[in-house]
């Protein structure tokens, strides 16, 4: 492991006290060497100019066994990134939006088979693109049944998230966030749904897996069904409890000194702070699919209640019952990854044998546009929390990161 100086350690010793662990520097049941050799290679990025900077976070057995965080805030002013810096998580707003949908399916407020017009009444009337490639001018036909709360949960709904290639995904991308990811160009998660279910779907609803903005939709049916502003219900519900208090769609002052910059790449593919920044105060578009920011520290106390099967430190979020219809895969063969399937919220491995990551059978994972990634492994009682700001990412980010943690497992 890195040496690091007495400030630093004090600040990490600080940092995991919710854990009531000491922190492990060296442990006879990891490879140290395969960690050190994760420092190193995100110190060459960093020394390369590909990379701002990184944190990352790795806890088995529910001790913190490594946690690091290298290069810069802000390469433009070279500020160092320290631990428990916040960051804007983009998709890992996803799972916490599925834990809040199926806290209200435990209390018998919505159905998992219901239809979503129930909640959702300008739903009604769907239609699905003959041909996508077309976009808005293609063909359209009437859907075959309604989209379900499950199909927004597994991604089989027939939405749309506007990410890939077609002409109808590039409409909607546009419609949704525009070309320069303005944050504000809606006002309401109601208002960028109702856009979202103007345009026609892609697939017939449970007909295929496609990544989409089925999220938000759940956002607004959690809104509508329990009156409540989504911030106000997650704060109750999940942040509180788990005592994530750096979680949230806006942020204050202070909170808002700690927030890693977005980055991208120049034209010699060096790395540079993005012309556009994320808001961290005024939003008022609470979304399902993204929208949160939080930190290494609060997002492994969300991973710890799911690992223990919806509880942590005493503080029940979900039955274990429910953690274990999550962890299933619900999408028979139609998840897109070999050897993993899809359940409520997350990607989980089936055959890791199939598999061209590394991963124990059942371990759940996702990721953020803006490079940020997790997993939660069962099997190996792991955790694996990695986070920068960075867009485009690519697998130089968060690949290594899985690979050496696995390898210092072996």
């Amino acid at each position: 492991m890195k040496k690091s100086n007495y400030k630093s350690r004090s600040i990490f010793i600080q940092t995991v006290l919710w854990l009531t662990i000491t922190v492990v520097g060296h442990s006879q049941d990891l490879n140290q060497g395969e960690l050190d050799s994760l420092y190193a290679h995100y110190q060459n990025s960093i020394s390369n100019k590909t990379l701002a900077g990184v944190e990352s976070l790795f806890i088995v057995n529910d001790r913190v066994v490594w946690h690091q965080a290298q290069g810069y805030q802000d390469v433009s002013t070279e500020k160092a990134l320290e631990l428990n810096s916040i960051f804007y998580i983009q998709s890992m707003t996803k799972p916490i939006m599925s834990v809040a949908i199926m806290q209200l399916v435990e209390r018998g407020l919505i159905n998992l088979k219901d239809p979503i017009e129930i909640y959702i009444p300008e739903a009604k009337h769907l239609r699905v693109a003959v041909d996508p490639d077309l976009g808005l001018e293609s063909p359209t036909q009437k859907i075959n049944r309604s989209i379900k709360i499950r199909d927004l949960l597994t991604h089989t709904s027939g939405l749309s998230h506007g990410l890939r290639d077609s002409k109808l995904d590039q409409q909607l991308f546009e419609a949704l966030y525009d070309e320069t990811l303005n944050y504000r160009l809606h006002n309401t998660v109601e208002d960028r749904v109702l856009t979202l279910l103007s345009f026609p779907l892609v697939a017939q609803p449970g007909a295929k897996w496609y990544y989409s903005a089925g999220a938000d939709v759940l956002a607004l049916i959690l809104e509508r069904v329990t009156k409540e502003s989504i911030p106000n219900y997650l704060s109750k519900y999940i942040f509180d409890p788990l005592e994530m208090h750096d979680t949230g769609y806006n942020l204050n002052e202070l909170q808002s000194q700690r927030v890693m910059k977005l980055h991208s790449r120049d034209e010699n593919n060096k790395v540079m702070r993005h012309k556009h920044q994320v808001p961290t105060s005024g939003n008022t578009v609470f979304g399902g699919t993204h929208g949160l920011f939080s930190t290494a520290d609060d997002y492994a106390k969300f991973c710890l209640m799911i690992l223990h099967n919806g509880s942590w430190k005493g503080t029940r979020i979900l039955k274990a019952e429910t953690v274990k219809n999550i962890r299933t895969n619900h999408t028979q063969n139609l998840y897109n990854e070999p050897g993993a399937g899809f359940g409520f919220g997350f990607s989980v491995i089936l055959n890791p044998d199939k598999m061209d990551r590394p991963g124990g059978v059942g371990q759940l994972q996702w990721s953020g546009y803006f490079s940020t990634y997790f997993f939660i492994d069962p099997e190996k009682k792991a955790i694996g929390i990695n986070l920068t700001q960075q867009m485009p990412g690519g697998d130089n980010i968060p690949s290594p990161f899985q690979n050496y943690t696995y390898k210092a497992l072996d």
